[in-house]
């Protein structure tokens, strides 16, 4: 629910980024949950399950935590992935 959503915004809770965006109207931008940004006002807040949903209400990603970009810890797992895939001997830690 919205009171769930809006303590893990204010925790800066990354294991829910990707789960929801945090759309501030009183700035017209759509935020991770995780966002390092000053929290807004609740009263300005409205969550949006999809990037897309936000951008449909009229709201532009954050400059700041970039919610559609994939984040440095997503790429980096990614990578790892791959190169576990691609080896032909065991990889060592």
């Amino acid at each position: 629910d919205d009171d769930q959503r809006w303590r893990i915004a204010l925790a800066k809770d990354r294991r829910f980024d990707g789960t929801f965006v945090t759309g501030v109207h009183s700035t017209g931008i759509y935020c991770r949950p995780s966002c390092p940004a000053r929290p807004p006002r609740r009263e300005n807040v409205s969550f949006f399950a999809t990037s897309a949903d936000a951008e449909a209400a009229g709201l532009r990603a954050c400059l700041r935590c970039r919610p559609d970009d994939v984040s440095r810890d997503e790429a980096a797992v990614a990578k790892a992935i791959g190169m576990l895939r691609e080896a032909e001997d065991a990889v060592p830690l």
